[in-house]
Order: structure tokens, then C-alpha cells, then sequence
């Protein structure tokens, strides 16, 4: 599990969201939801944007220990 894998999670769960109703949510089927907050598979940049707005969270949170 990456970092990035870890705070989507974290972002997901502090938005009160299950995976299924980010997987309605965005049209992306929730073993997706699964892969990408596991690491086994990374979000397409639309897709990150997407999840951001509906978590309500910053790219500098998602990518901090990545960036560095």
C-alpha cells in the first residue's frame, strides 16, 4: 500500500462514504474503489479529481509524502 493508497482511503472514510456509494457516486465500479485505496491500481488523473471533489480534499494531501 503506497501513501497515496492510504490517504485516498483515510479521505474516503473521513467523508463518511462507503466504497459503494463512491462507486455510484462517479460510475467506477467499486472493486476499483478497492484497487486504487489497496495500491493494485492506479486512478486515471480525472478520476483523482473526481474523488478529490467528492471527499473534499486537496492534492497536496493526497500526493504529500509523494511529492518529496
Amino acid at each position: 500500500m503506497t501513501e497515496f493508497s492510504r490517504r485516498l482511503k483515510q479521505a474516503r472514510i473521513k467523508a463518511k462514504l462507503s466504497q459503494e456509494q463512491v462507486s455510484l457516486e462517479l460510475n467506477i465500479s467499486q472493486s476499483n474503489i478497492s484497487k486504487y485505496e489497496s495500491g493494485d491500481l492506479e486512478p486515471s488523473i480525472a478520476t483523482i479529481k473526481n474523488l478529490m471533489k467528492l471527499y473534499k480534499t486537496t492534492a497536496n494531501y493526497l500526493f504529500e509524502d509523494e511529492i518529496e
